[in-house]
């Protein structure tokens, strides 16, 4: 279905991880909605992250009512509860926004496991995932993040020593054979890249160049709410 949304009615909860990719697909809508960030590294936390999720919507929903108040205090029309919307920029993280609620507001979510098979996605959705086993997705937010692969390295050398510690590393992705950076197109490739080589050179992976896309998310963004969005 399509549905109208715009700065009046619309408000978006996103992770931090994929902050890039959800700035740019704001502006390939050509929107300015706001936005509550949430910090990354809650995914392995799902009970912790439902919580966050949770209070953020009622935070949305004070919004919304603040607005609406302020709408009535001018003569103004508002945006009732079923033309409300919450826009979570996330996956399903494992099962972390089951049970989400809104009173005031409509949630609405991408239909994906997590934020790797969402950009992954081609625009013709085959299959419910498209990550492969022993491959480590890379993006800007995810070298950036606090559990990358590299500062791992580092925690694990400055808790275990040179030797140990390089051990302990290796057994954390001894599944691994391949570094592959997604190329949607919203970050910096460079930074990346380097990123990419250092971490194979320590692991000893291969290093490759897959295709992404943040089509999911400008669906999102625009009000597209078709198959791949769950209302």
């Amino acid at each position: 279905m399509k549905v109208k949304l715009d700065e009046t009615n619309t408000s978006v909860i996103a992770c931090e991880m994929i902050e890039d990719e959800v700035k740019e697909a704001m502006k390939r809508s050509g929107v300015h909605y706001p936005v509550q960030w949430v910090e990354r590294g809650y995914h392995n936390i799902p009970e912790k992250l439902h919580a966050i999720l949770q209070e953020r919507i009622a935070r949305a929903e004070v919004a919304f009512l603040e607005k609406a108040q302020k709408c009535a205090g001018a003569g103004q029309s508002s945006a009732a509860k079923d033309r409300s919307y919450i826009l979570l920029a996330f996956g399903l993280c494992g099962k972390s926004v089951a049970g989400l609620s809104s009173s005031g507001a409509n949630l609405v979510i991408p239909r994906f496991d997590d934020c790797v098979n969402l950009m992954l996605c081609p625009k013709i959705r085959e299959k419910r995932a498209y990550m492969k086993a022993g491959v480590s997705y890379l993006t800007g937010g995810w070298t950036r993040d606090s559990g990358s692969a590299l500062h791992l390295y580092e925690e694990c050398i400055a808790k275990y020593g040179e030797r140990r510690g390089r051990r302990a590393f290796h057994l954390l992705f001894d599944a691994y054979t391949t570094a592959a950076l997604i190329d949607n197109g919203c970050y910096d490739k460079e930074p990346v890249e380097r990123y990419a080589r250092e971490m194979a050179t320590l692991l000893g992976l291969e290093v490759r160049e897959v295709p992404g896309g943040i089509h999911v998310l400008t669906k999102l963004f625009s009000g597209d709410f078709d198959e791949d969005i769950l209302v």
